[in-house]
C-alpha cells in the first residue's frame, strides 16, 4: 500500500515535499550559522550581534566584522547613517573579494544577491566561510586520516547530502568540502565512535540519536558521560544533555537544538558546524604522522588513535606497492599477448580476457590515486601507480582500435569511425576560467564532433548488412567481436543526437554566464567611491555606451530565449528527472540572479545621476551661500533697521544651508578619500562662517515664527476637529446589518483605532503650541483657544471610550455574520444549479443517460438547499438575538436582513413547488412516451418489413406470388393506433419538443403513403419482368436457329439450309411468338406512371426485335448472295478509293488553305510522301485491271458490268489526283520566295513601332516636367528620336515595295499582317503628331513661370518693406504718406498679375499632377497678394485719420 500511494502522487506532490523538506534545511541552517557567528563576533571590541541572518548581513557591515575577527585583518568597511545600497553592495564586494583573495572558490554568489537577502546564497555564503575558517583548518591537521580506506558509504552520504541542499549551497561546495568532511569523518568514526560499537556513516541520521555526540564528549573527557544511561534514555533527553554539557563543561557554543537534530533528516551542514567545534578541545593530535615514538610522546592517553594512524599508513604504502607489481605484471602480460601471432577471433577473445581484468580493477586503483593531501599532490607510491596505471590504460585501448582496424574493410573503417565516436561522446568539457573561452571551446567541438556523427546512418547500414550476414566478403568475423560492435554502436546511435544537444546547451549556458560575468565585473566598476563631477560624468557616458548604445539587455534577453528553448529540448529527450532538476535548478538560478542584478545595473544610471545633481546643488548653494555670507558679515555693522530688512529673508538661507549640508555629506559618503577630506575641510570653514553669524541675527528669524505656528495650529485644529466629526459619525449613524457592512465598520473602527494615538500625539504637540502663542496674543484669543481645545479633549475622549467595545460587538458580530453570508451565498448558487439543471432537462430526452444523471443532481440539490435554509433560519436567529442584546449594537438596523432572509424563503419555497410540478409532469410524460414508443416501433416493423420487400431480388415469378399476398393483407390499423398516441402526447409537450415529434410523425406518416402508393407498381414491375424474361427466351431460341445456320453453310451447302430456314421461321413459330408476348408486355407498361423507367421496357425490346429481324433477313440474303471470290477484290478497291479520296482532300486543303512560315514545311513534308503513294498506288491500279478481267469471266453481267464502271471511275479520279498535285507543287515553290520579305519587314516594322511607343511615353513626361529648362531638354531629345524614326520608316515602306514588286507578289495572309502593322504604325504617328503640337502649345504657354517669379520677388521685396512701415507708430511726413500710396498702387498692379496666373494655369495643358500642382501656386499667390493689399489700405486707412 505505501508503494501504491507513492506510485499515486503526482510530480507537483513530491515537488511541494522535496521544497518543505529544503524549507526545514534553510531554516535549521539558519539558525546554526547565526549562532556561530555570534559565538564569534562576541569577541569583537565592540561586540556585535546578528538577529536576522538575511537582514543583518544586508549592509554587509557584520559579514567584514565576522571576517576581521576570524581572519585577524582590518578590512575597509563602509558605515554612516546615511548608508544606501551602493554602498552595502561595495562591502559585500570587499567580504568577496577577501575571499577570493585566499583561493576560496565562489561559484555563483555575487554582491546583489546578498544585498537581497536571498536565503540560498547567504547560507551558501556562511557554509563556504565555516567550512574554510573553522571545518578545513582543524581537519587539515589531520592529512594521515585522509588514505584511510573507509566504506563508500561516507563518499556517497556526502553526495546525497549535497544534493538534498539547497540550491546554491551545493555549488559553493569544492573539492576541500569533500576531504574536508571525509577527515572529520573518519576522525570521529576510528577514533571515537567505534570504542561505543556505534557505526557513524555520515553527518545525518546518525546522530539523531544523540549517542553519538556523547561519543565525541567520552573520548575527550569520559567522566562526563555515562554511555550505558545514554542508550537508554529517548533522543531528545540525549541531545538536550550532550548539548548542555558541552556548553558548560566544554565551553562548546550551543548551535543545535534537539528538535533540529531529531528529525528524519537532520542538516548535515549544521551537525558538520557544531561537531568540528569539538576539534579544538581534543588532545593536540596535530604531528600525529610523524613516527610512532612522537606519537606515543603526543599522545600518552590515547595510543590507540596514534597506532590506528600509523598501521593504516603502513597499509597503504603495502597495498600501493602490491598494486604497481600487479600493473607491471599486468602490461608484459598484455604484451606478450599483443605479439603472439594468431588469428583475429584468437586476438580479440584474449584482448577480451585482458579487458574484463583491467575494469575489475579500475575502480580499487582509481581510489587509491586519489590524491589526500590539501594541495591536491599526490604522494610518491601514488605518483608511480598512477603512471604505470595510464600506460596500461593507453596500450590496452591501442589494441583495441588496432583490432578494429584489422577487420576486412570495409568493417576494419567502421571499426576505426566507431572508436573516434566512443571518444567524442565521453571526452569531458574543460571548463576554463572564463566562461566566454568556454563557450568557444564547447562549439569548436560540437562543430567537429557533428560533423564526425553526421555519418552514423551511412555506418549503421553498412555495419548491419555485415551483421545479418556474420561476414564481409565472404571473410567470417569474430562473433565476440562483432556483438561488441554492435553494442557500441547502438550506444553511439542512441546517444549522440542528446550529445550534440547537451552540447548545445552547454555552450549558450556558458555565453549566458559569460554575459553575467561581464555585467557584474561592470557592475563592480559602477559602484565604486566617486571622485569629482568629471569622473562620475565618465562613469555615466561608460554606462549608457555599454548598457543602452549596445543593448546589452537586449543581448541578453535574446541568448536567453535561445538557451531556455534548447534546454527544454535538451532535458525532454534526456528523460533524466536528476538532469531535469539540474536544469531547471540552473535555469532558476540565473534567472532569479539576472532579476537581481539587472535591478542593480539599471538602478546604477539613477545612482550616478543623483551623484551628478549633487555634485551640482553642492557647487550652487556654496557659491550663493559664500556671497551672501560676505554681504552679511558686511550688513552686520549697519542699523538696526537695515539689519531686519536684510535678514528678513533669513529662513531662505537656513533652507540653502541645510540643503548645501544635505548634498556635501551625500557625496562624503559616496565619494573617495580624498574628494572627502576636501569637501569636509571646506563645509567645516563654511559651517563656521554660518554659526558665527547665525548666533548674531537669528533673532531676525523670529518674526516669521509666530505665522506658522498659528498656521501649524489651524491646520492641526482642522484635523483634529475632522478626525472627531468622523469618528462621532462612524460610531453613532444607523447601520443596515450585512457581512459588508460590518466589515467595512469594523475596517473603519481599527482605523479610528490606529489613528487615536497619533492623535493623542498631535493634541499634546498642539497644546505646547497653543501656549507659545497665548504668550504673545490677546486674552481673549487666549481664551477662545483654550475652549476650543477643551472641546476637541472632550471629543476625542468621548471617541477612545466608545470605539473599542463597539469594535470588540461588532468582531464578535462579524463571525455569525460571515457563516450567515457564506450560507445565503451557497444557498443561491444551489439555486441558480437547479435552474440549470432543470433547463437542461426541459431540453432533454427523458430516455437519454445525461436526463437521468441530471435528475440526480436536482434531488441532490434539492436537499442541499433544504439543509442550508434550516441553517440561515437559525444563523439569522442568533444574529438578531445578538444585537438585540447587545448594549453597543442598538443603532444597528436588521430590516435588510430580514428581508433577504424572507426573500430567500420565498425563494426556498418556489423551487420546491416548480420541482413539484416538473416532476408531475415527467411522470404524464413517461406514460404516455411509452404508449407512443410502442406504436411507433409497431409501425416502423410494419414499414420495415415492407421496404424489405420492395428491395428483395429473386425469381420475378416466385416474388409475384408472396408479394402479392403480403400486400393484400397490409391493415390501416397499425398507423391510426400511432397517430392517436402522437397526439396524446402532443398535448402535454413543450413547443421546442413538438416541433421534432411533428417532424418524426410526418416521417413516418410519409412512409407508409409512400408504400401504399409503390404497392402496386412493384406488382406491376414484377409481372413485366415475367413476361419479359419469356420474351427473351424466345429471342434467345431464334438466334441460336441463325448461328446454326451460319455454322452450317461451308459445310452442307446453302440449299439445305435455306429450307431449313423457310420451315423454322414460319408463321407459328418462335419468332411469330414473340410479336405477342411484346404486345402484352406494352398493354402493362401503359398502366405505368409516364416517368417510370420500366415504361421504356416496350422500346428495348422492339430494339431487340428488330435486330433480330434484321439477323434474319440478313442470314437469308448470305445465303442466297454467297460472294467469297469478290472478298479480296473488294477489300483493295475500297482502299484504293479511300486513299484517293483522302489525298485528294488533303492537297485542297494544302492550295485553298493560307501558307505561312509556321506551317510551309509541313505542307512541303506531305506533298513529298503524296508523290512517293503515287508511285505504288499506280501499281495498285494495274492490279485491279488484270483481276477484273479474270472475275467477269466467273461473274454475272450485271455485276461485272458494275465492277467495271466502278474501276473505270477510279481510274479518272487517280489521274486528277496527279494533275491536283502539281498545281500544290508549284504553288509551295512561289510561296518560299516571299518569306524572305516578309520576316524582314514585319521585324523592322516592330521596331518601329517599339519606337514609336517610346516616343510617347517621353511626351507624357515632357507634360509632367515641373519647369521650363527641364521641358525643352526633353522636347530636343524627343525631336531627334521622332527623325530617326521618320527615317526608318521610309526604309521599310521601300522594302514593303520591293517584296510585293516579285514574282506573284505576296500572299494574301502576308499583305494583311505587314498592312496591318503599317495600319498600326500610321495610327502611332497620328497620335505622335497629335502630342508634338499640344507640347509646342504648352511650351508657348510656360511664359507662366516667368511671371510666377515677378509676383513672387515683388512679395519677398514688399515683405521687408513692409515690415519697416509698420515699426513706426503713425507717418507723420507726406513723404512717407506718398510712399504709401505709391505701394499701394504697384501692389495692385501685382494682384492683376497674380489673377492672370490664375487663369493661365487653368489654361495650360499639362499633365494631371503638374496642372493640379500650378493651380494651387498660382491660387496661394493670389491669396498672399490679397492679404498683402488688405494690409495695406488698413494701415493706410489708420495713418490717414
Amino acid at each position: 500500500m505505501a508503494a501504491s500511494r507513492t506510485a499515486s502522487r503526482s510530480p507537483r506532490d513530491i515537488a511541494n515535499v522535496m521544497q518543505r523538506l529544503q524549507d526545514e534545511q534553510e531554516i535549521v541552517q539558519k539558525r546554526t550559522f547565526t549562532k556561530w557567528i555570534n559565538s564569534h563576533l562576541t569577541k569583537r571590541k565592540p561586540p556585535l550581534v546578528v538577529d536576522d541572518l538575511f537582514e543583518d548581513m544586508k549592509d554587509g557591515v557584520k559579514l567584514l566584522a565576522l571576517l576581521e575577527v576570524l581572519s585577524g585583518q582590518k578590512l575597509p568597511c563602509e558605515q554612516g547613517r546615511r548608508m544606501k545600497r551602493i554602498h552595502a553592495v561595495a562591502n559585500i564586494g570587499t567580504a568577496l573579494k577577501f575571499l577570493e583573495g585566499r583561493k576560496i572558490k565562489l561559484v555563483n554568489i555575487n554582491s546583489t544577491d546578498i544585498a537581497d537577502g536571498r536565503p540560498s546564497i547567504v547560507l551558501g555564503l556562511m557554509w563556504t566561510i565555516i567550512l574554510y575558517f573553522q571545518i578545513e583548518e582543524l581537519t587539515s591537521n589531520l592529512p594521515q586520516l585522509q588514505s584511510l580506506p573507509g566504506s563508500t558509504s561516507s563518499v556517497d552520504s556526502m553526495v546525497s547530502a549535497e544534493t538534498a541542499s539547497p540550491p546554491s549551497k551545493r555549488k559553493v561546495a569544492t573539492k576541500i568540502q569533500g576531504n574536508a568532511k571525509k577527515a572529520l569523518l573518519k576522525w570521529v568514526q576510528y577514533t571515537v565512535a567505534k570504542q561505543t560499537g556505534i557505526d557513524v556513516k555520515d553527518f545525518g541520521r546518525s546522530w539523531r540519536s544523540g549517542v553519538a555526540f556523547h561519543s565525541v564528549i567520552h573520548a575527550i573527557r569520559p567522566e562526563l558521560v555515562d554511555l550505558e544511561k545514554v542508550k537508554g534514555r529517548s533522543n531528545r533527553e540525549n541531545l538536550e544533555e550532550a548539548f548542555t554539557i558541552a556548553e558548560s563543561e566544554l565551553g562548546i557554543p550551543r548551535l543545535l537544538d534537539p528538535e533540529d537534530v531529531d528529525v528524519d533528516k537532520p542538516d548535515e551542514k549544521s551537525i558538520m558546524t557544531y561537531v568540528a567545534q569539538f576539534l579544538k578541545h581534543y588532545p593536540d593530535i596535530h604531528n600525529t604522522g610523524t613516527d610512532g615514538q612522537e606519537n606515543d610522546e603526543i599522545l600518552p592517553g590515547f595510543p590507540s588513535f596514534a597506532n590506528s594512524i600509523q598501521n593504516f599508513k603502513r597499509e597503504d604504502g603495502l597495498i600501493l606497492k602490491e598494486t604497481k607489481v600487479w600493473i607491471e605484471q599486468f602490461e608484459r602480460d598484455l604484451t606478450r599477448a599483443q605479439m603472439t601471432e594468431s588469428n583475429l577471433q584468437d586476438k580479440y577473445q584474449s584482448f577480451k580476457h585482458f579487458r574484463v581484468q583491467y575494469e575489475i580493477k579500475r575502480k580499487q586503483i582509481e581510489h587509491l590515486i586519489q590524491p589526500v593531501h590539501r594541495d591536491g599532490k599526490l604522494s610518491l607510491d601514488q605518483a608511480l601507480v598512477k603512471q604505470s596505471w595510464d600506460r596500461v590504460s593507453s596500450r590496452l585501448f591501442d589494441w583495441h582500435i588496432q583490432l578494429d582496424k584489422s577487420l576486412p574493410a570495409p568493417l576494419g573503417t567502421i571499426g576505426a569511425w566507431l572508436y573516434r565516436a566512443e571518444v567524442a561522446l565521453r571526452e569531458e568539457i574543460t571548463i576554463q576560467q572564463v566562461h566566454e573561452e568556454t563557450a568557444n571551446t564547447i562549439q569548436r567541438k560540437r562543430e567537429q564532433h557533428k560533423d564526425l556523427l553526421q555519418n552514423t546512418d551511412a555506418h549503421k547500414r553498412a555495419f548491419h548488412e555485415i551483421y545479418r550476414t556474420r561476414s564481409v566478403n565472404g571473410i567470417p568475423v569474430p562473433p565476440d567481436q562483432l556483438e561488441d560492435m554492435a553494442e557500441r554502436f547502438h550506444f553511439v546511435s542512441s546517444t549522440s543526437e542528446l550529445h550534440l544537444m547537451k552540447m548545445e546547451f552547454l555552450e549558450l549556458k556558458y555565453r549566458l554566464l559569460s554575459l553575467l560575468v561581464l555585467a557584474e565585473s561592470k557592475l563592480k566598476s559602477w559602484i565604486i567611491k566617486y571622485g569629482r563631477r568629471e569622473s562620475v560624468e565618465l562613469l555615466l557616458q561608460n554606462y549608457i555606451s555599454f548598457i543602452e548604445n549596445s543593448k546589452f539587455f537586449e543581448q541578453y534577453e535574446v541568448t536567453y530565449q535561445i538557451l531556455k528553448q534548447t534546454a527544454e529540448m535538451y532535458v525532454k529527450a534526456d528523460g533524466s528527472v536528476e538532469e531535469a532538476e539540474n536544469v531547471m535548478k540552473f535555469m532558476n538560478e540565473t534567472t532569479a540572479q539576472w532579476r537581481n542584478l539587472s535591478v542593480e545595473v539599471r538602478s546604477v544610471r539613477s545612482m550616478l545621476e543623483e551623484v551628478i545633481a549633487n555634485w551640482d546643488r553642492y557647487g550652487n548653494t556654496v557659491a550663493s551661500l559664500q556671497a551672501w555670507l560676505e554681504d552679511a558679515e558686511k550688513m552686520l555693522n549697519q542699523s538696526e533697521h537695515a539689519k531686519k530688512d536684510f535678514f528678513r529673508n533669513l529662513p531662505h538661507w537656513i533652507q540653502q544651508h541645510a540643503a548645501m549640508n544635505d548634498a556635501g555629506n551625500f557625496l562624503i559618503e559616496t565619494c573617495d578619500e580624498m574628494v572627502s577630506r576636501d569637501l569636509k575641510q571646506q563645509l567645516l570653514l563654511l559651517n563656521g562662517r554660518w554659526r558665527e553669524l547665525f548666533m548674531e541675527v537669528k533673532q531676525y528669524a523670529r518674526a516669521d515664527e509666530m505665522d506658522r505656528m498659528k498656521k501649524e495650529y489651524a491646520d492641526c485644529i482642522t484635523v483634529l476637529s475632522d478626525f472627531a466629526t468622523e469618528a462621532h459619525k462612524k460610531l453613532s449613524e444607523p447601520l443596515e446589518v450585512s457581512f459588508i457592512n460590518v466589515k467595512l465598520l469594523i475596517q473603519d473602527l481599527e482605523d479610528i483605532e490606529q489613528r487615536v494615538p497619533v492623535m493623542d500625539a498631535q493634541y499634546k504637540m498642539i497644546t505646547k503650541t497653543a501656549h507659545l502663542i497665548t504668550k504673545e496674543s490677546s486674552q481673549e484669543e487666549a481664551n477662545e483657544m483654550f475652549a476650543t481645545m477643551s472641546g476637541l479633549k472632550e471629543q476625542l475622549t468621548k471617541v477612545k471610550e466608545c470605539c473599542p467595545p463597539l469594535l470588540y460587538e461588532s468582531q464578535q458580530l462579524l463571525i455569525p455574520l460571515e457563516e450567515l453570508e457564506k450560507q445565503m451565498t451557497f444557498f443561491y448558487d444551489s439555486l441558480a444549479k437547479i435552474h440549470e439543471i432543470m433547463a437542461v432537462l426541459e431540453r432533454e430526452a427523458q430516455s437519454s443517460a445525461l436526463f437521468k444523471q441530471k435528475h440526480q443532481e436536482l434531488s441532490a440539490c434539492q436537499e442541499s438547499c433544504k439543509k442550508t435554509m434550516t441553517q440561515i433560519e437559525k444563523g439569522s436567529q442568533n444574529v438578531q438575538k445578538f444585537v438585540t442584546l447587545s448594549s453597543v449594537l442598538k443603532h444597528f438596523d436588521q430590516t435588510k436582513l430580514h428581508r433577504q432572509i424572507a426573500d430567500a424563503y420565498g425563494a426556498f419555497q418556489n423551487m420546491v413547488k416548480k420541482i413539484g410540478d416538473w416532476k408531475k409532469h415527467v411522470e404524464t410524460n413517461s406514460r404516455l412516451m411509452k404508449k407512443f414508443e410502442e406504436s411507433r416501433a409497431e409501425l416502423e416493423k410494419v414499414l420495415r418489413i415492407a421496404q424489405e420487400g420492395l428491395e428483395e431480388k429473386g425469381n420475378p415469378e416466385d416474388l409475384l406470388k408472396k408479394h402479392t399476398e403480403f400486400f393484400s393483407q397490409l391493415d390501416q390499423r397499425v398507423l391510426n393506433a400511432f397517430l392517436k398516441a402522437c397526439d396524446e402526447l402532443t398535448d402535454i409537450l413543450p413547443e421546442q419538443e413538438q416541433q421534432g415529434l411533428q417532424e418524426a410523425v410526418r416521417k413516418l406518416h410519409k412512409q407508409w403513403k409512400d408504400l401504399q402508393g409503390e404497392a402496386p407498381y412493384h406488382l406491376l414491375h414484377l409481372k413485366i419482368d415475367v413476361e419479359k424474361n419469356r420474351f427473351l427466351a424466345s429471342v434467345e431460341e431464334c438466334r441460336t436457329e441463325l448461328d446454326r445456320e451460319t455454322t452450317l453453310v461451308p459445310q452442307e451447302g446453302s440449299e439445305k439450309i435455306i429450307k431449313e430456314h423457310r420451315i423454322f421461321f414460319s408463321d407459328k413459330g418462335p419468332h411469330h411468338l414473340c410479336e405477342k408476348r411484346l404486345q402484352l408486355i406494352e398493354e402493362l407498361c401503359l398502366k405505368l406512371p409516364v416517368r417510370d423507367p420500366v415504361r421504356n421496357t416496350p422500346e428495348t425490346c422492339h430494339v431487340t426485335l428488330k435486330e433480330l429481324r434484321a439477323a434474319i433477313d440478313t442470314t437469308y440474303k448470305k445465303l442466297v448472295e454467297d460472294r467469297d471470290k469478290w472478298k479480296d477484290y473488294t477489300r483493295r478497291i475500297s482502299e484504293f478509293s479511300s486513299w484517293i479520296s483522302a489525298k485528294e482532300t488533303q492537297l485542297k486543303g494544302f492550295k485553298n488553305e493560307p501558307i505561312d512560315t509556321a506551317n510551309h514545311g509541313e505542307i512541303k513534308h506531305a506533298v513529298e510522301e503524296i508523290r512517293n503513294g503515287v508511285t505504288t498506288k499506280g501499281e495498285t491500279l494495274n492490279w485491279l485491271k488484270s483481276r477484273l478481267k479474270i472475275l467477269i469471266e466467273v461473274s454475272s453481267e450485271n455485276e461485272a458490268q458494275k465492277q467495271g464502271d466502278e474501276l473505270a471511275k477510279l481510274s479518272s479520279s487517280f489521274k486528277a489526283l496527279i494533275a491536283l498535285l502539281s498545281e500544290v507543287e508549284k504553288m509551295l515553290s512561289n510561296f518560299g520566295d516571299c518569306v524572305q520579305y516578309k520576316e524582314i519587314v514585319k521585324s523592322s516594322l516592330g521596331e518601329l513601332i517599339s519606337d514609336s511607343k517610346e516616343v510617347q511615353e517621353q511626351a507624357e513626361k515632357i507634360l509632367d516636367t515641373e519647369n521650363l529648362f527641364e521641358a525643352q531638354q526633353l522636347l530636343l531629345h524627343h525631336q531627334q528620336k521622332t527623325k530617326r524614326i521618320s527615317a526608318k520608316k521610309r526604309d521599310v515602306q521601300q522594302q514593303i515595295a520591293q517584296a510585293q514588286q516579285g514574282e506573284g507578289g505576296m500572299p494574301g495572309q502576308v499583305r494583311d499582317e505587314l498592312r496591318k502593322l503599317e495600319s498600326t504604325l500610321d495610327s502611332m504617328e497620328h497620335s505622335r503628331e497629335k502630342q508634338e503640337r499640344r507640347i509646342q502649345v504648352t511650351l508657348r504657354k510656360w511664359r507662366f513661370e516667368t511671371n510666377k517669379e515677378t509676383v513672387v520677388r515683388y512679395l519677398f521685396q514688399t515683405g521687408s518693406s513692409h515690415e519697416r512701415f509698420l515699426s513706426f507708430s503713425s507717418l507723420e511726413s507726406s513723404s512717407e504718406l506718398e510712399q504709401t500710396k505709391e505701394f499701394s498702387k504697384r501692389t495692385e498692379g501685382i494682384a492683376v498679375q497674380a489673377e492672370n496666373l490664375v487663369k493661365e494655369a487653368s489654361e495650360i495643358p499639362l499633365g494631371p499632377k503638374n496642372k493640379q500642382l500650378l493651380q494651387q501656386q498660382a491660387k496661394t499667390i493670389k491669396e498672399q497678394v490679397k492679404k498683402l493689399e488688405d494690409t495695406l489700405e488698413e494701415e493706410y486707412v489708420l495713418d490717414k485719420s
